[in-house]
């Protein structure tokens, strides 16, 4: 049977600097890793706030990635 062993999270910040002459957001990408793997999207969510609380960007988007290994077991 298979299992899943997890690696790492990391929290990828996405702010908005402005608009491209195609009309496509122009971003500024911020990646933070070692997120711990219990953290709640809410908990998330405050912290990608507060971050964002610290820059002139407007805080576009924020993802979570998560990696994990598949292993036999």
């Amino acid at each position: 049977m298979a299992q899943v062993h997890w690696n790492e999270s990391s929290l990828k910040l996405m702010f908005l600097n402005g608009i491209k002459e195609n009309g496509d957001p122009n971003l500024v990408t911020k990646t933070f890793r070692n997120v711990n793997e219990t953290a709640t999207p809410e908990q998330i969510l405050a912290v990608a706030q507060g971050l964002a609380s610290l820059v002139t960007y407007s805080l576009y988007s924020v993802e979570r990635n998560d990696t994990s290994e598949i292993i036999e077991g």
